[in-house]
């Protein structure tokens, strides 16, 4: 199956939508714990080194995200995770969220 097709049968069985940053696709749902866990009020500031590795060592971190902080890049991912607007992704008007 093509990548696309996934999505849907993703969406279609597991009713989920993602978030797709950096050719990564994550759960709405660990999505939202990700921003409490950054703690960001409503203007979005831009991701330090020390926050990100505070996030990545929090033990409430959802799984799915424990790879990415294995990764060089994760303060580029988890900056670009933070900025997506999730009430927009909610109605799936958002071109980073998929499976709707």
């Amino acid at each position: 199956c093509q990548p696309s097709v996934w999505i849907v049968l993703e969406f279609l069985f597991l009713k989920q939508v993602l978030l797709q940053v950096e050719g990564r696709r994550f759960p709405l749902e660990a999505v939202k714990q990700l921003k409490k866990l950054f703690n960001l009020d409503e203007k979005i500031p831009e991701l330090t080194k020390k926050d990100v590795e505070d996030v990545c060592a929090n033990r409430d971190l959802p799984q799915v995200f424990k790879s990415v902080c294995q990764e060089e890049g994760r303060q580029a991912v988890f900056s670009k995770l933070v900025r997506i607007p999730l009430d927009v992704c909610e109605i799936c008007s958002f071109a980073a969220c998929t499976g709707c």
